[in-house]
């Protein structure tokens, strides 16, 4: 399954990054990819709770998801 996040607060390459490699610790994530002029991360991911805890881990990293 895939779903495109909205991070309002992604600034910089560096923000991107972060995403990309907090995502990259939350199972059940297999594919993530971040825009930094869209504000937008496409996650991959393998059942709704893999997404429920990648939107979790976002919020926690300061980082949290609009949608």
């Amino acid at each position: 399954m895939k779903k495109t996040l909205t991070i309002p607060n992604i600034s910089c390459g560096h923000c991107v990054k972060s995403v990309e490699r907090e995502l990259g610790f939350v199972d059940g994530v297999d594919f993530v990819q971040g825009n930094q002029e869209t504000k937008a991360i496409l996650v991959e991911y393998g059942s709704e709770q893999a997404l429920d805890n990648a939107r979790t881990a976002l919020s926690e990293a300061g980082y949290a998801p609009s949608n």
